[in-house]
């Protein structure tokens, strides 16, 4: 039989320090311990802040989508891109985001990393309606879990608006150069009976009277002889890329002329210019010639989609820098796959068309350093916005050519 012996009074001392001891101890641990977790968990912080800045330093658009392509991350570049804050875009499907559409778009790179566990890329350029952008390249990743099954994807898209525009750019240089030849050959052969054309307009208007109502028609064909003269001389205008002869510019006072041009022929088809030009606009350096054939060849282009009548308005604004001209019509609108090739050398969508009308304007107002924005809903009317810079000197002109109406005044252009 074993009997229990306490510790008499005088152990209890002795007791009383090992457990002190103990205690000791065993905080001391704890606090090591403590340490060591709280240090492990500053440098996981540590590193995930690092990452979400190296996330977010990105200048182009990351995001990461889980298998059912809804977002769960986003970077601040892509979602500043967007508008939103990216906590507005987590948990969104990306479909709806992008494509506003109901499932995964079908081009997609994201299905095939997420079904062969490997990088994909998938180059889309001139991108429709829902998108943001007019080109970009979608690059994706896979991220897998410890089975090394894939359970995100991880999209970088690069923006190749710039290079799609330069490719662009390209092809009608291109398309160009195949036009001024045979612009060479043209113009050779126009010039004569045009020169007849003009001799006798001008012995007709010299022989009338001056009260002669008819001497202005006269002066209209004479007018518009000179004008298709000067075209001949540049070999249809597309030879010499349309090299502006600048000199100071009334606008509202060549869409005066345009108009005074016009108006007989748009009295038969039924077709009513309207509009208002707003007072007191500067004027402007460039080529009066070359701006009257850029506005006719717009309104004209709206005569002709309205052949059984409708309105086209004529305005003008200044806005910042730039004199706008609207030009609006009430016809049929353009077709979404036509606007793409708008002002595409040759492409015409009319039996009698030449394609060239627009080819023309636009090369004419990108050597103003100028901007034209094309509106259109089908079946309610088409708008042209054509900006001119306002600029003060032949030098300045050239500046906002190259650079463009909004970065001129940082090259030196500047108001």
């Amino acid at each position: 039989m074993v009997v229990a012996q306490f510790p008499g009074p005088h152990a209890l001392p002795w007791l009383a320090g090992s457990v002190g001891l103990g205690v000791l101890a065993g905080w001391l641990i704890f606090r090591g311990r403590r340490r060591r977790l709280l240090g492990a968990d500053s440098d996981v912080l540590r590193s995930k802040r690092q990452l979400q800045a190296i996330f977010d330093g990105i200048t182009d658009g990351l995001i990461i989508v889980d298998r059912d392509f809804r977002i769960v991350a986003v970077n601040k570049a892509e979602a500043s891109f967007l508008g939103r804050e990216p906590k507005e875009l987590v948990g969104r499907p990306c479909y709806e985001v992008y494509c506003r559409g109901d499932r995964a778009c079908e081009l997609c790179p994201a299905h095939e990393t997420f079904a062969q566990g490997k990088p994909s890329m998938v180059s889309r350029l001139e991108l429709t309606s829902g998108y943001h952008r007019t080109g970009v390249d979608v690059y994706t990743f896979p991220v897998k879990d410890d089975r090394g099954e894939t359970v995100q994807a991880i999209q970088y898209i690069k923006d190749v608006t710039d290079r799609v525009k330069l490719q662009k750019q390209l092809r009608e240089v291109e398309q160009l150069t195949g036009i001024g030849q045979m612009a060479a050959n043209v113009a050779h052969e126009i010039r004569n009976p045009l020169l007849a054309v003009g001799g006798f307009a001008r012995q007709l208007h010299d022989e009338m009277e001056h009260d002669d109502p008819r001497r202005e028609y006269t002066g209209i064909i004479l007018e518009e002889v000179t004008r298709l003269e000067q075209i001949l001389r540049e070999q249809l205008t597309l030879e010499r890329h349309l090299v502006p002869s600048l000199a100071p510019v009334d606008i509202n006072q060549i869409l005066r002329d345009v108009r005074k041009l016009l108006s007989h022929g748009i009295l038969s088809s039924q077709v009513r210019l309207v509009g208002e030009l707003a007072p007191g606009l500067p004027e402007t350096m460039g080529d009066a010639n070359q701006l009257k054939q850029a506005f006719l060849n717009i309104i004209n282009n709206s005569i002709q989609a309205m052949p059984e009548g409708g309105t086209i308005e004529v305005t003008t604004t200044q806005k910042g820098g730039s004199i706008v001209v609207g030009i609006e019509d009430t016809g049929p609108g353009i077709p979404g796959d036509v606007m793409n090739k708008l002002f595409v050398p040759f492409f015409t969508t009319r039996q009698s068309g030449s394609g060239l009308g627009l080819a023309v304007t636009k090369r004419i107002i990108d050597n103003h350093g100028g901007d034209i924005e094309v509106m259109s809903e089908v079946g309610k009317g088409t708008r042209f916005d054509v900006s001119i810079p306002i600029v003060r000197s032949t030098s300045e002109t050239e500046q906002k050519k190259v650079y463009g109406a909004e970065k001129a005044a940082d090259a030196g252009g500047g108001e």
